[in-house]
């Protein structure tokens, strides 16, 4: 079958009003490769990958039958006394409507004999959307952090949680509806960091108070004696944070006033201290393993060429856990793909195991983005030891003002959101492909 694929408007080509026109390339797909399943209890027959964006829906399809039976074909809805058309391998079919929208058909098999029929519904759908595309929309701006003096964000399957300080106190606000609805859930210390885990449990580390709940309500667990200023995140039954002695402590989820000074490879300066961002992942190759990656910046970035962020990981199951491990970013440096230290650096987990980060003006005079902030959305998919700037993965807004926070989080519906202090600036942005539900597959994407 044939496939348009959409590349743009090319820049020589216009239309009679002088206007740059979209331009496509056609490629053949082979229709075998998208497997077609028969359900014969429900009488339907579908393809649940579907086809390509850009698929010509008008198709020769091969249909067989047991003994050859002959079939016959009509529109599902289409009137009790509409005529069949009689199926041929040599005839066209057509799967979509006037309007292009994919329309179910009616396959009647007919017994050798001629005696009884069977009917069959019949959808072959096929993707709107091309799956590498990038979208984001420019979502109503909301009061509630314009100003703001910082912004931390995380999410569950609830929704968006943000903590906006305003240099008196941190409001915890919950986002739903795509980033549309804003509620107050909670008023928190200036300091205040939060977390989440993947059974949609928040957490907020408010001086020596370490509230934990579904983010509206909260318990709490006294942690005063372990001086802990930071969340720096979870993993699997682990949650972790750094201690004003620049250690990175744990304690277990089940035990939340029990904490203990987690091991490290490498020295321990090279903790971040402000700016701590996290996510975890479940490992490919075994999925009892999940490694959280941990990134932020030191207290100060005054040494020539000390220009990166700092990376850490460390693997997760459910009996042991490993060191963490300092990603040195020194191979890195030469292939000119590593994470600069930024201002109010941000990031985030995101669909396929990616890790996406921004941040605003260099934190030292040599970083490469120091007069070009919130310019780049930074992209490690490999637990941060290496970070590109994807050339379809653009920032929707490059006038964000340089002296705000910008925070960038991803929900669990396959959507990251910009929200900025910059006038309470709020974009919602995806890749096509990671918000596609394959569970659903009569849901045209």
């Amino acid at each position: 079958m044939k496939v348009n694929r959409y590349i743009g408007k090319k820049k020589y080509d216009k239309d009679a009003d002088g206007n740059p026109v979209d331009s496509f390339y056609t490629y053949s797909y082979t229709g075998s490769n998208t497997p077609v399943y028969i359900d014969h209890l429900s009488k339907e027959i579908y393809n649940t990958d579907s086809l390509p964006a850009g698929s010509y829906m008008k198709m020769l399809a091969t249909v067989t039958s047991k003994n050859s039976a002959t079939m016959t074909y009509r529109d599902w809805d289409a009137a009790d006394d509409a005529a069949w058309t009689v199926y041929s391998s040599s005839d066209s079919i057509t799967f979509v409507n006037d309007e292009g929208e994919a329309k179910s058909l009616r396959f009647r098999v007919w017994a050798s004999d001629g005696s009884s029929t069977r009917d069959y519904k019949v959808d072959i759908v096929c993707h709107k959307e091309y799956a590498d595309s990038f979208l984001y929309v420019a979502l109503a701006g909301q009061s509630i952090f314009a100003d703001a003096t910082s912004l931390k964000a995380t999410a569950t399957s609830e929704g968006l949680y943000v903590l906006a300080a305003n240099g008196t106190e941190s409001l915890l606000y919950k986002g739903t509806d795509l980033g549309t609805t804003w509620t107050q859930a909670g008023a928190y210390g200036s300091n205040a960091t939060i977390a989440s885990d993947d059974d949609d449990n928040i957490y907020i580390l408010d001086g020596g108070t370490l509230y934990y709940g579904n983010g509206t309500s909260m318990q709490t667990a006294d942690v005063t004696g372990y001086t802990l200023s930071a969340l720096a995140g979870n993993c699997k039954d682990e949650i972790y944070a750094m201690n004003g002695d620049g250690k990175m402590m744990v304690a277990k989820t089940s035990d939340l006033a029990t904490w203990t000074e987690d091991a490290i490879y490498s020295d321990s300066e090279l903790l971040p201290v402000k700016d701590i961002c996290s996510a975890a992942v479940i490992q490919k190759t075994n999925t009892n393993v999940s490694r959280i990656t941990i990134v932020g910046n030191k207290a100060s970035y005054t040494e020539a060429g000390d220009t990166c962020a700092v990376v850490w990981n460390k693997n997760v199951n459910t009996a042991t856990a490993e060191n963490w491990i300092y990603n040195d970013p020194t191979e890195a440096k030469t292939k000119n793909c590593t994470l600069p230290a930024m201002s109010n650096l941000s990031a985030t987990g995101y669909y396929n195991g990616w890790m996406l980060a921004i941040g605003g003006a260099g934190l030292n005079s040599q970083t490469e983005l120091v007069n070009k902030p919130y310019q780049e959305i930074f992209c490690s998919e490999d637990g941060g030891t290496s970070w590109h700037k994807l050339k379809g993965l653009r920032m929707p807004d490059k006038t964000l003002d340089a002296t705000k926070p910008t925070v960038i989080v991803a929900d669990k519906s396959g959507y990251f959101y910009l929200i900025s202090a910059d006038g309470g600036k709020i974009y919602r942005c995806k890749l096509n492909n990671a918000t596609w539900d394959s569970t659903e597959w009569k849901v045209i994407q």
